[in-house]
C-alpha cells in the first residue's frame, strides 16, 4: 500500500449520472521529508485524464493526541501555487516552503490534502461528480541528532475487543507496515502494507477484531517493517 491515502468522495450529484470517473490527478513523491535546513520541496501533479482539473493543496499540523489523528490548519509551511488549474497530460509543480528556515528543536510533521476538484463546465456539468483527495504526510527534521523511533508494543482490550498499542517514547514518527503477530501456534498477519503511523511521544491502537479468531495462544511478539527496516519486538505487559 501506498504511503498515502487516497479518498473518493462525491460532492455533488446531477440529475443525469454519466460514466464512473477515475482519478485523474497523481502526485509524485507520496511522503516527504525535509531535513532541518531545507528551505522547501517541489511536488508534481499530474493530470492523467482527458478533462482539464484544478488542484488545491492545503496544509496542516498533524498530531496524535488521545490516539486519534488530528489536523489543523497553519501556516508554517506555504504552497504555491495553493490552487493550480493542469489540463489533460499536462503537469503542475507546487512548491512546499517553510516560512520559519531555523532547525526545528523536535521533529514537525505535517499533512498536505491535495484535493482533485472539477473544472467548471464541459462533460462535468451533466455527470455525477467525485472529489479525490490525497493525504501526504511531511516531515520536517530536528537540528541535531533525533536517533531512532522507540516503540513498546501491547494488546489491550478496549470495548470487548483485543487492540494493539504501538507507543513511540522516540523522538522520530515511525512508519509501520507489513505488521505479524507472533504466537505459540504460528504467525498471523495483522497487514500486508501500510498499517499506519506513530508520531513521536504518541500512541496509537489498532482493532484485531478480524484476526481475533487466529490468535492462537498468548501473543509473544511483533514482526514489523518500522522506516523501512524490518524489526521484531516483544510484546509487553499491558499497563
Amino acid at each position: 500500500m501506498r504511503h498515502v491515502f487516497l479518498c473518493a468522495l462525491a460532492v455533488s450529484m446531477a440529475l443525469h449520472a454519466g460514466p464512473s470517473h477515475a482519478a485523474s490527478l497523481q502526485i509524485s513523491p507520496v511522503s516527504i521529508h525535509l531535513d532541518a535546513t531545507e528551505t522547501g520541496k517541489a511536488i508534481e501533479l499530474r493530470n492523467d485524464g482527458d478533462q482539464p482539473i484544478n488542484a488545491q493543496v492545503r496544509v496542516f499540523n498533524w498530531d496524535q493526541a488521545d490516539e486519534k489523528d488530528s489536523m489543523v490548519p497553519t501556516r508554517d509551511l506555504i504552497a504555491s501555487p495553493p490552487i493550480a488549474p493542469i489540463a489533460p497530460g499536462a503537469k503542475q509543480i507546487v512548491r512546499v516552503i517553510r516560512a520559519d528556515r531555523a532547525p526545528p528543536p523536535a521533529e514537525r510533521t505535517y499533512r498536505l490534502l491535495i484535493d482533485e476538484l472539477p473544472a467548471a463546465g464541459g462533460e462535468a456539468a451533466n455527470a455525477v461528480q467525485f472529489r479525490f483527495r490525497y493525504s501526504v504526510p511531511l516531515f520536517v527534521s530536528a537540528g541535531g541528532e533525533q536517533g531512532e523511533p522507540v516503540l513498546h508494543w501491547y494488546i489491550v482490550p478496549k470495548n470487548g475487543q483485543p487492540f494493539l498499542r504501538v507507543s513511540n517514547t522516540g523522538k522520530l514518527h515511525a512508519q509501520l507496515s507489513v505488521v505479524t503477530i507472533k504466537t505459540g501456534s504460528g504467525d498471523v498477519p495483522l497487514s500486508t502494507g501500510l498499517l499506519g503511523y506513530v508520531l513521536a511521544g504518541r500512541v496509537r491502537s489498532w482493532s484485531l477484531a478480524d484476526i481475533a479468531p487466529k490468535l492462537k495462544g498468548t501473543p509473544s511478539g511483533v514482526s514489523a517493517t518500522i522506516n523501512g527496516k524490518t524489526q521484531d519486538a516483544p510484546i509487553e505487559p499491558a499497563q
